[in-house]
């Protein structure tokens, strides 16, 4: 699906940032991400008082999500007029009209909603402009906002062992030039090359002394856009 021109919709999309003091993680260090905690998915024939929510990734297809929502207004359209008395009865013709301005009124409540995270945010933003542009049928609004997940921090031992290994050599490179400067043969070295050995041997005193969290938490952002009848 193309992408459409982007309308009010997005024109003021703001994003906190909260990831600012996260856990710095050695290279040797994986990281295995979580699935992020959701609510369960509802039926479109729930009740009102039951959230219609339709989670959106990177990899759903544009239509199925338009086609889903759908069907969730649809079914809210019938459990909205399903009360009124369609008897042609002109006693009952005001209880009628009642009937009709309640539905209507429950029906403008009973919303969808199209949630995305991270990369898929975009994704779900053309679904809220496909809404959007059907001018008197829909009313569309988005809300940003982001949510806190739970990341599996693993230890790569094959990393770990040569960054160790690559730190013991480097710390007996950077000792042999201490000695050198105290009388019988100095290495010429560059100052560039020194301080990359100076690196190394920190970061092994870094890989002895450090022990590896089993998570790290951050923050991801979200987009929930809510869908409507007008």
């Amino acid at each position: 699906m193309p992408k459409q021109p982007k309308t009010n919709l997005t024109s003021s999309l703001q994003f906190e940032k909260k990831n600012k003091d996260m856990t710095k993680l050695p290279k040797y260090a994986r990281v295995q991400k979580r699935p992020i905690p959701r609510a369960p998915i509802a039926s479109p024939y729930a009740g009102a008082s039951v959230p219609k929510i339709v989670y959106m990734s990177t990899s759903t297809p544009f239509m199925s999500v338009v086609k889903r929502v759908q069907k969730f207004l649809r079914q809210a359209e019938k459990r909205a007029t399903a009360s009124v008395n369609l008897s042609s009865s002109a006693k009952r013709n005001q209880q009628k009209l009642a009937e009709i301005a309640r539905g209507e009124e429950q029906l403008r409540k009973e919303e969808v909603f199209v949630k995305a995270t991270g990369r898929a945010i975009e994704k779900a933003l053309e679904v809220g402009r496909w809404f959007e542009e059907r001018e008197g049928e829909y009313r569309v609004r988005v809300e940003t906002g982001s949510v806190l997940v739970v990341d599996d921090v693993e230890e790569d031992e094959e990393g770990k062992r040569k960054a160790i290994e690559k730190g013991e050599k480097a710390k007996k490179e950077l000792e042999g030039n201490v000695k050198s400067e105290d009388g019988t043969e100095k290495a010429v070295e560059s100052k560039s090359a020194v301080k990359k050995r100076r690196r190394a041997a920190n970061a092994l005193a870094s890989v002895e002394g450090e022990e590896l969290p089993e998570t790290r938490t951050r923050w991801v952002n979200k987009v929930e856009i809510s869908i409507s009848y007008k």
